[in-house]
């Protein structure tokens, strides 16, 4: 959980963001948040940040890395993040 950059499998928390984040942090990079857990972290300034591909993805291109990264969480955790997603997005 407080490995970085996170992981995307059931061993992170990736699962716990609606995928309106997701799309969000995937097209715009790094934000608000990502730089917080940064420092909460302690983590080096020389670490690379999520890079905007707002230019270079589609919306198709960017549900099908949701898609890939969703297949490495557990039922439970598929069915939690949906709901989120439902309540937020």
């Amino acid at each position: 959980m407080m490995d970085y950059p996170p992981r995307h499998n059931a061993n992170g928390h990736t699962w716990h963001h609606p995928d309106c984040e997701l799309t969000y942090i995937i097209l715009y990079g790094s934000n608000e948040m990502t730089e917080m857990m940064r420092q909460m972290m302690n983590v080096p300034t020389t670490t690379p940040r999520m890079p905007a591909w707002r230019a270079k993805l589609s919306s198709e291109e960017i549900s099908e890395i949701l898609a890939f990264i969703k297949t490495m969480w557990t039922p439970e955790q598929q069915r939690a993040q949906t709901q989120i997603t439902q309540q937020v997005c």
